[in-house]
């Protein structure tokens, strides 16, 4: 029996493809994605209802590589290799930040990863409020790291003729091509001691 002449056309594939798309081009629309498959746009909505789903889709195929959460894991570690996944599955296709920022989390992986996450901290002893306010902090911290790791190596132009104490810094500094990386080891430490901090204040919290 002969091979098909093309990859049978799946949610998972459209995905990939238009994440191929946002990788090389900083963007993807659904005709786009159709040409690139080779099939029509109405092949698509067999699929996919649309763009939206695309990007829940291409949220999914991320969350995927997140480290996964064991339920005896203390939860420092289990914050800590959640975070450094998070960072590098998103460092690798920063394009898909802005779309993936800018609708509703519905993908069920990425729900799931985030239910896991929640779940080490509510038996941590985490409240409600805590538990939602930290994973928005770790949100923060990761998407702004991974974009961070496809930055130019100069962020900032060392300018003799400004005066501040910023430039002196620039000027000492002796940091390398490994800022990115320790500025995001810093924040995730001082993350993990406020998170620390505020799992001892959660008994005035909850009580």
């Amino acid at each position: 029996m002969p091979r098909p002449s093309q990859p049978i056309l799946s949610r998972e594939l459209i995905c990939r493809t238009a994440l191929n798309l946002l990788d090389r081009t900083g963007r993807f629309t659904v005709p786009e994605v159709a040409q690139k498959l080779g099939v029509s746009v109405s092949s698509l909505y067999h699929h996919v209802a649309g763009r939206a789903q695309i990007v829940e889709g291409i949220r999914g195929l991320l969350a995927g590589r997140f480290a996964p959460i064991a339920g005896d894991t203390p939860w420092p570690e289990a914050v800590a290799a959640w975070a450094r996944s998070y960072r590098d599955a998103f460092a690798a296709h920063p394009a898909a930040i802005p779309p993936l920022v800018a609708q509703t989390i519905t993908d069920p992986v990425t729900l799931r990863q985030y239910g896991a996450l929640a779940g080490v901290l509510a038996r941590s002893g985490f409240g409600p409020d805590s538990i939602v306010l930290a994973i928005t902090m770790l949100d923060n911290l990761c998407l702004g790291a991974a974009l961070d790791v496809g930055a130019p190596s100069v962020i900032w132009d060392d300018n003799p003729a400004i005066d501040s104490p910023m430039q002196t810094a620039l000027g000492r500094a002796t940091l390398g091509a490994d800022r990115a990386e320790r500025g995001f080891e810093l924040g995730l430490a001082l993350t993990l001691r406020g998170l620390a901090e505020l799992l001892a204040d959660q008994p005035a919290e909850v009580g």
